[in-house]
């Protein structure tokens, strides 16, 4: 049971994977739970890049109070020392001997009271943590645009982003989150405008009808790599993938699209760079294009 919301970056299967690579159990065998105030007591959300350098350091923390906590509940169960009870693989072990338990059956046994003195509850923890360490991750993405002079109309024709994440936990979600970025980015570049009428006050951009929001069909298929440069501030080596995509887009597309426009004596734009905001601009400097 995690604090972080989900919305779309798929945490459940992010959060299954630390849990049962650390616990050496199946990721099947993993049921992650969120949004549930009944019975999440606590939780600091999901933004600013954080949930997997977040969540995942303090899923592998309280993995490793968990597994603590199974040694001296093997240990009770085998009746030897707590120093002698190994753990591989989601199974508990005693050294020099072939005898066995799972981490299952250990809960089991923990439910139905087998739990030594002091031990209290089940095989279960609960653990809180805070993270104050400022990560960076970072990359280069490079566009190529075509802008057609007579309409202002710009079409993007070539997208390549490479990102150092630190260590991604599940790369094919990574990337989809890099494709959501750049699209986010490169809508607030190009078409994005809330537009109110100077005179009246009335919002004229209320509905989807008229707000341009990116499309599908307006973008290439992107070119993405991972770097990956594990960060030594925590366990896994996580930085943050969220919002890689979008940071980088606004200068991108803004710079790719003064660049085209360089030969007319274009030297900057506003964002969003719409079709009338390039033709606008292109008259408004009022130089020819070389031959």
């Amino acid at each position: 049971m995690i604090g972080t919301q989900s919305s779309g970056q798929g945490h459940e299967t992010s959060f299954a994977q630390v849990a049962g690579e650390w616990l050496g159990v199946p990721i099947e065998k993993i049921n992650v739970v969120y949004g549930d105030t009944d019975i999440v007591e606590v939780g600091g959300g999901s933004h600013s890049g954080r949930s997997m350098r977040m969540a995942g350091t303090v899923i592998v923390l309280a993995c490793d109070e968990l597994i603590e906590k199974g040694k001296v509940i093997a240990s009770h169960i085998f009746g030897r020392p707590i120093a002698e009870v190994e753990f591989m693989e989601g199974v508990f072990s005693l050294s020099h001997s072939n005898r066995t338990i799972d981490i299952f059956e250990l809960a089991r046994q923990a439910e139905a009271g087998n739990l030594p003195d002091g031990i209290s509850g089940s095989l279960s923890v609960k653990k809180q943590n805070e993270m104050h360490t400022q990560v960076f991750p970072n990359g280069c993405h490079v566009c190529e645009i075509e802008v057609d002079p007579q309409t202002g109309f710009s079409s993007i024709s070539k997208y390549v982003a490479v990102d150092d994440v630190g260590r991604a936990i599940n790369p094919l979600i990574v990337d989809g989150q890099t494709h959501g970025g750049i699209v986010q980015g490169v809508g607030q570049a190009m078409w994005e405008q809330i537009y109110v009428d100077p005179t009246s006050g009335q919002p004229l951009t209320g509905s989807l009808m008229d707000y341009a929001m990116p499309r599908a069909d307006q973008f290439p298929n992107f070119i993405t790599e991972l770097n990956e440069v594990p960060s030594p501030t925590n366990p896994l080596g996580i930085k943050a993938g969220g919002e890689g995509g979008t940071t980088p887009a606004l200068a991108l597309i803004i710079n790719a699209i003064v660049d085209a426009l360089h030969p007319f004596g274009v030297v900057d734009i506003s964002m969003p760079a719409t079709p009338y905001a390039v033709w606008q601009a292109i008259q408004n400097a009022g130089r020819k294009s070389p031959e």
